[in-house]
Formats: C-alpha cells, sequence, structure tokens
C-alpha cells in the first residue's frame, strides 16, 4: 500500500523523482531512459519508484505537467479593470515567458510529446492552460461558468498546438515575443465574439 501524499517522505521521494526524469529526458528520448535509471539520479530505489509511477513515459508526462504548471502563472484578479492595451501587454508578457520556458526546455518536452505523449498528457495540458486563463475564482461561479469554462477549453486546446507546432517547428524563425502577440490576438479575437 502507498503512504497517503501527505507524507513528507512520499513528497520528497516524488519531487526527486520528476527533478531525475527533467534531467534526463532533457538529454535522451524517453524510450532511452530506465526505470533504474530514474530511480539512482533521485536517490530512491525501484520500489519507490514504482509507488509513483508505472513506468517512465508515465514519470515523463507527471513530469511535464509539473514543470509547464510552474511555468504558467495565474491571472492576477486586478486585471479586471484595466484598459485593453494594459490587458494586450499583460497577456502578452505572461504568454511569452511560458514561450520562453518551453524554448529553454524544448528537447524536453519534445522527448515527452514524442515518447510519452497520450491523451492524459493533452488534457493535463489543455486544463493547465484553460484554468491560467481563468480569473481567480471564475471556475467557481455556478452556470454562467460552464459556457464560460467550455469556450476557455476550446481556446486552450488552440492554444496548446499552436505551441506545440511552434516548438516543433518554427522556434528558430520566430522569437517567443512575436509567438506570443500571435496567440493574444488570436484569444482576444476569440473572446469578443
Amino acid at each position: 500500500m502507498s503512504p497517503p501524499p501527505s507524507d513528507p517522505r512520499f513528497t520528497r521521494s516524488r519531487a526527486s523523482l520528476i527533478a531525475a526524469v527533467i534531467d534526463l529526458v532533457g538529454e535522451r528520448p524517453v524510450e532511452a531512459v530506465s526505470i533504474m535509471e530514474v530511480a539512482k539520479a533521485a536517490g530512491v530505489t525501484r520500489p519507490t519508484f514504482y509507488q509513483h509511477f508505472p513506468d517512465v513515459p508515465s514519470a515523463a508526462r507527471a513530469a511535464a505537467l509539473y514543470q509547464l504548471s510552474g511555468a504558467y502563472p495565474y491571472l492576477d484578479a486586478d486585471l479586471e479593470g484595466i484598459s485593453p492595451d494594459e490587458l494586450r501587454k499583460t497577456l502578452e508578457d505572461r504568454t511569452a515567458s511560458v514561450l520562453r520556458h518551453l524554448r529553454q526546455n524544448r528537447t524536453f518536452y519534445l522527448n515527452v510529446f514524442e515518447g510519452a505523449g497520450n491523451i492524459d498528457l493533452f488534457d493535463g495540458l489543455v486544463a493547465i492552460v484553460a484554468d491560467r486563463m481563468m480569473l481567480p475564482g471564475a471556475s467557481a461561479r455556478p452556470a454562467a461558468s460552464v459556457a464560460e469554462r467550455d469556450r476557455k477549453l476550446l481556446l486552450a486546446g488552440g492554444i496548446m498546438w499552436l505551441s506545440v507546432k511552434w516548438l516543433r517547428t518554427e522556434t528558430g524563425a520566430s522569437p517567443p515575443r512575436a509567438m506570443a502577440r500571435r496567440i493574444v490576438e488570436i484569444s482576444l479575437k476569440t473572446g469578443d465574439s
């Protein structure tokens, strides 16, 4: 039986495993990384690895979601009263920051997409993007938030795919700021309709 996630040892070993996967998958494809390598790099045993993940691709997906979640800031509640130009600049800054993170960790993310990508990964990525697009407390509003959440999920899916395509094919041709401008422009036009 696995220890509860609130157990500090469980939390530490999971964090160590995720850090090890980020390092190893940042260097080579997921399929070239073994469970023993991850456990050794994390300073844990193979059974400890299995307490957290069934295999390396699962660990790689968890690591990618962890990384992106940490790199993608939440919207500030203060955005409600700012001018359209200030909003656009704030959104571009946030988006460019995330895109810079993706570009700096390009090998890691591409290795995860290509070697561990599945519906759970992409569902998690869309959920992170959609969640970060909503103002704090917006997802707790009843009734009216269902349509808003659906629109955010649809938009988040498109943003995620544009970002993945950019990372795979356009990374040298289009700087993060230019791609951020494209994404924000599309997002704001979609939000108006």
